[in-house]
């Protein structure tokens, strides 16, 4: 079976439907947070993901979008990729096998033949990802009170009578005095007040952890002056907008004599031209917009900029708006976006092939 089973559950995480051409749709419904009156269990909310074969067509091409921009492959290749997956899927679905999607569910046949998606337990929710179920001993507590309700009765003794109700039966259970029978119903109360308070402040500090790294980020760019994401790379600043006079140059340390024309063109232009070897299948000039260390954080980045593009090399995947084999294009390519995007921050990459 081929790895392409494996981004199903990334491209649910931020999506409610992915089609599979050929085959069938994978739609997810929303289940809200819930609470296990029985064992004090809270799950967080989750996706239930369910298979419609009667949708086996995506006039967007979703999926083979979605290869292309993780994966060095052409339109070509991601499609025959899918046509693979589709043909390994039936031909063990026609021998009763079944087909494990992680954490989305297991493909299997019914007992009447039709072919449905079996749920697993997932974290398919993108805001509560890794969210795991919390049992909480004042929810254990207060889940085992719920299943009686107290009855006050009031004598010319003073004395109050408890008694006790269940589905299966009713019964006198003990006699207090009133007054520490109210203790106990104040108790009782301010255990579900500190539940009440307390579950908001888990929730914060889980949703913290899990995105410690994007929030920093954030932070930080709030008092840089370039948002800097999660990028290893180390870049120059980026050019100034050509129509302003120059009186500088960059600062690029030891002095050098420079007899590539392109190269001083670039340096004019206020760019850094230290190549980075990224292969020979590249092209020779990007104007990055943003390079992170994840791909859901890139896949970000490309939604905020209509018409970029992904570069992936290694474990770094590039946001890029513009890319060229020539050094004057490149040049025209990053003037005509300033006109267009004034505030926007790029700076070059320059391929060593």
């Amino acid at each position: 079976m081929t790895n392409l089973t494996e981004l199903f559950k990334e491209i649910l995480l931020t999506n409610d439907s992915i089609t599979i051409p050929g085959f069938g749709t994978l739609e997810t419904q929303y289940q809200p947070a819930q609470l296990d009156e029985k064992t004090g269990t809270i799950y967080p909310p989750a996706k239930i993901v369910k298979l419609d074969t009667g949708k086996t067509t995506d006039k967007e091409n979703a999926l083979e979008t979605y290869i292309m921009q993780t994966q060095p492959v052409n339109q070509t290749t991601a499609r025959l990729q899918i046509e693979q997956l589709v043909k390994d899927i039936k031909e063990k679905l026609d021998k009763n096998e079944t087909i494990t999607l992680d954490e989305v569910g297991i493909i299997a046949k019914d007992e009447s033949g039709a072919t449905i998606i079996k749920a697993v337990p997932n974290n398919l929710m993108i805001d509560n990802y890794g969210m795991d179920p919390v049992e909480v001993e004042a929810a254990k507590a207060a889940a085992r009170t719920s299943k009686g309700k107290t009855v006050k009765t009031t004598t010319t003794t003073t004395k109050t009578t408890t008694v006790k109700t269940s589905s299966l039966s009713s019964s006198v259970r003990d006699t207090k005095p009133a007054e520490s029978e109210e203790k106990e119903t104040k108790k009782k109360s301010g255990v579900l007040k500190w539940l009440l308070i307390l579950l908001p402040i888990v929730a914060l500090i889980t949703l913290y952890i899990l995105y410690m790294e994007p929030v920093n980020n954030w932070v930080a760019g709030l008092f840089a002056s370039k948002p800097k994401a999660d990028t290893t790379q180390t870049v120059a600043p980026a050019p100034q907008d050509t129509a302003k006079p120059k009186n500088t140059v960059p600062d690029l340390g030891e002095t050098e004599v420079v007899d590539d024309p392109e190269t001083k063109m670039l340096l004019d232009a206020g760019f850094s031209t230290t190549p980075l070897n990224i292969g020979s299948n590249f092209k020779k000039y990007y104007l990055i917009a943003g390079s992170f260390t994840t791909i859901k954080n890139a896949q970000k980045r490309q939604r905020e900029l209509p018409g970029s593009k992904i570069l992936t090399v290694g474990d770094q995947h590039r946001v890029y708006v513009g890319s060229s084999d020539k050094a004057d294009d490149i040049l025209k390519q990053y003037n005509d976006l300033k006109k267009k995007q004034p505030g926007l921050e790029v700076w070059l990459l320059k391929n060593a092939k």
